[in-house]
């Protein structure tokens, strides 16, 4: 390491505590080209994972104790994936240091679902979807509380302000922090970064009410379309008085 290295770099390896591990590095050190290699690794292991896995659908005749320990493996190697999307995108120019729980390592449970773009009917599904995902996490019941009404003001968000075909929801759980994310298409142009509305303003009070139930929240840009997302403490009180994180 030398006094030039600026670029910070999230490491599939978990740190104490289940922290997100950071390498501080110049990009083309020993540690850099170890973690290119497992990075690499990782995402070929994925790739044959899924390549078996479509090969056994089609075959079928699979127990419900083989699709149980292939969802695991599945489910483990996606959050594997999106640690090293992750790295990757935030080494990208401009990019913010802070992400979502749901891609950090020590992820014990994740959730992905899709609903309609173009439906109103989406916002409550989502609701008593992401209720339904929670709830055997052992949350306290205020967190999933906050996660479900969370959830119905970003998706209704984006069903206003998006024409996106779809909106995907997703969930993760760590040992500190549980988070929601709605992901749009941005189908009617260029994503727009939320604000918080000030005044009288109407519009975007759903903001508001996730800056106030969230311990964090913020936004990814993901392609042409955005992640809003947001997170709760997976144990003790409410977060409150958050803050937002691009």
């Amino acid at each position: 390491m030398n006094g030039e290295a600026h670029r910070v770099r999230l490491l599939l390896q978990a740190g104490a505590h289940d922290r997100p591990c950071l390498l501080l590095t110049e990009g083309d050190g020993p540690a850099s080209r170890l973690a290119d290699r497992m990075e690499s690794m990782q995402t070929s292991l994925a790739g044959r994972l899924l390549g078996r896995t479509r090969d056994l659908l089609v075959a079928g005749g699979m127990s419900s104790n083989d699709l149980g320990l292939l969802a695991g493996q599945l489910a483990d190697a996606l959050a594997e994936v999106l640690v090293v999307a992750e790295s990757r995108r935030r080494r990208l120019p401009g990019v913010a240091d802070h992400v979502p729980v749901f891609v950090l390592p020590g992820l014990r449970a994740y959730s992905l679902h899709i609903f309609p773009g173009q439906d109103l009917a989406s916002a409550p599904a989502a609701r008593r979807h992401v209720r339904d995902t929670v709830q055997p996490w052992n949350l306290p019941p205020e967190a999933v509380d906050d996660l479900e009404l969370i959830t119905g003001e970003l998706v209704a968000n984006a069903l206003e302000h998006t024409d996106s075909r779809s909106l995907t929801v997703t969930c993760g759980l760590t040992a500190e922090a549980a988070a929601v994310g709605v992901t749009d298409e941005g189908e009617s142009g260029a994503a727009v970064v939320p604000e918080v509305p000030k005044g009288e303003q109407e519009n975007g009070r759903g903001l508001l009410i996730t800056q106030a139930l969230a311990a964090r929240w913020g936004s990814l840009r993901t392609g042409g379309g955005l992640t809003v997302w947001a997170e709760v403490p997976a144990v003790g009180g409410r977060g409150r008085g958050a803050m937002r994180l691009t």
